[in-house]
């Protein structure tokens, strides 16, 4: 059965740019109540500004605060009345090999892009739980399928987070509660530009496939249809398909990805 999106309310983290703020728009359009959060209230609020009227709303949230998650997911329920679908968006990355990942870099990471996630769940969860309806969507990422050398750290807590998702599903079988994992490849966003440089330089060696507006309807597409697990883009779906077939030609691959679009800094 379809998933209707009329009304129900939709929480996205990370949505003052890129992929959650693309989301927000798409998810608006498609009928649903939209709060946007993230740390940017400013961006928020002219994102709001843009979409415009009732059914949109911004509230600052940084996911690894835990009164703020608070205090943004009781604003959702005041001013909708309660969460429907959950979309675990924010993330960062740091682009340095495991030698020389610094600790906070480390920690950061596994707060934003694994605990975040998971303890955002754990919030919304108990309501959905008591309506028997709702649906939690997790952005992972294709290097959560297959590790790219020089963002190991990063593709492993996206890998944590599609596994998450894939437990968490079975997790919640029969109970009326969707998990939904949307894995983006290559996306035209500001996810190079704010990421950390330690000892590696991130360029785009190749041709950006999908736009934030693209990923963002596959997203909606994917709650209305309670698709459990999306890959997005030619090269996101070819090298996981490899993977399946020969680890070994998948590592060749992703190895000379690196080799020449994350170039070590002198």
């Amino acid at each position: 059965m379809a998933y209707d999106l009329t009304d129900k309310v939709v929480l996205i983290t990370g949505a003052s740019s890129g992929i959650g703020r693309a989301c927000a728009i798409e998810f608006h359009r498609a009928g649903a109540k939209v709060v946007a959060a993230a740390r940017s209230l400013d961006k928020l609020e002219d994102l709001a500004g843009e979409i415009g009227g009732d059914r949109i709303a911004a509230v600052r949230l940084d996911v690894t605060d835990a009164s703020e998650r608070e205090a943004a997911i009781a604003f959702a329920r005041e001013r909708f009345g309660r969460i429907d679908v959950l979309i675990n968006n924010a993330g960062w990355a740091s682009f340095a090999s495991v030698e020389k990942m610094p600790d906070e870099h480390l920690d950061r990471m596994l707060a934003l892009n694994l605990a975040a996630p998971v303890r955002m769940t754990q919030a919304v969860l108990p309501k959905m739980l008591e309506r028997r309806s709702g649906q939690i969507i997790n952005i992972s990422s294709v290097v959560g399928n297959q590790a790219i050398p020089r963002m190991t750290v990063y593709s492993s807590t996206k890998a944590a987070l599609t596994s998450f998702s894939t437990g968490l599903r079975m997790e919640l079988r029969r109970t009326g509660v969707d998990v939904i994992m949307v894995a983006p490849g290559s996306t035209n966003t500001p996810f190079f530009e704010t990421a950390a440089s330690v000892d590696v330089n991130a360029v785009r060696v190749a041709k950006t496939q999908y736009t934030p507006q693209r990923v963002a309807r596959a997203v909606v597409k994917s709650s209305r249809r309670r698709r459990p697990e999306v890959t997005l883009t030619a090269d996101g779906k070819a090298i996981t398909i490899m993977r399946r077939f020969s680890h070994r030609l998948a590592d060749f691959a992703m190895y000379h990805f690196a080799k020449y679009g994350m170039q070590s800094k002198h």
